[in-house]
């Protein structure tokens, strides 16, 4: 995952970045910006910040779920040789997990209290519905798996997802005794036959492979050169007085 990240600052950084020519005043203006390079830093740790969090999302989905706790991914390939799991009803579940006494549970891989609204929380209670009614022999478990979080944090969504109405009343189908939702220590604990300090353990190994890693100082220094060609870039819609053209920088950006 570093590898990747460190990659993506080394090269084309500056050309994806997606610049909002209406914002970029109002955050120059908040943050108190002398310059486009004071400006940099902040733009670049937003644009990365979804990178990361989807980066991190598929180190839990591809490596440390299927290499650590021995899930069975569901890739397109398994998906395919594996009916009924390419049916439509599967595509929200993300693993297959053996329980004790052999029996298996689909995982449904989420990263925070925030990652489902309202309208994907109703199609999953509806997609595991049709799961539960048309395969209930071979599955009769569902696990929502929040990677990050506690229970008692999480949004009513994930209430939702299994039929609960807090508040509103929403078209949605009681689910309740076969599908579960388990949050942070809970959900590492479940996947690692409830071993309460797994998820310590899955921590220890990030911190390692960050040792190993040491971009610490190689980031800083891109970093700095990013913020420096950056302010390059922009600095021509600083007019004589100090103050930034935001009319030029708009048609730039926007034509």
């Amino acid at each position: 995952m570093l590898a990747q990240r460190m990659g993506k600052l080394r090269g084309e950084a500056q050309e994806s970045m997606s610049l909002s020519p209406f914002l970029m005043p109002i955050l120059f203006d908040f943050h108190g910006a002398k310059s486009f390079a004071d400006l940099a830093e902040l733009l670049l740790a937003g644009h990365f910040m979804i990178g990361h969090f989807t980066s991190f999302g598929k180190l839990v989905d591809e490596k440390i779920l299927p290499r650590t706790f021995n899930t069975q991914k569901l890739d397109a390939a398994f998906r395919k040789a594996n009916r009924p799991l390419n049916e439509a009803c599967f595509d929200d579940i993300d693993h297959l997990v053996t329980r004790p006494k052999g029996k298996v549970a689909l995982l449904s891989l989420k990263a925070s209290r925030w990652t489902i609204q309202l309208a994907s929380a109703k199609n999953l209670n509806t997609q595991f519905s049709i799961i539960l009614k048309k395969h209930p022999k071979e599955y009769d478990q569902i696990v929502v798996g929040v990677y990050g979080g506690k229970r008692d944090t999480l949004t009513d969504k994930y209430d939702i997802l299994r039929g609960i109405n807090r508040g509103k009343v929403h078209d949605v189908v009681d689910l309740t005794a076969h599908v579960q939702v388990l949050a942070g220590r809970d959900f590492w604990s479940w996947l690692n036959g409830d071993e309460r300090r797994t998820q310590e353990w899955v921590l220890d190994g990030i911190l390692e492979g960050l040792k190993s890693a040491k971009c610490g100082e190689e980031c800083k220094q891109l970093l700095a050169k990013f913020a420096e060609a950056f302010n390059e870039r922009y600095a021509k819609h600083v007019k004589k007085d100090g103050e930034v053209d935001w009319q030029q920088l708009l048609t730039e950006i926007n034509g």
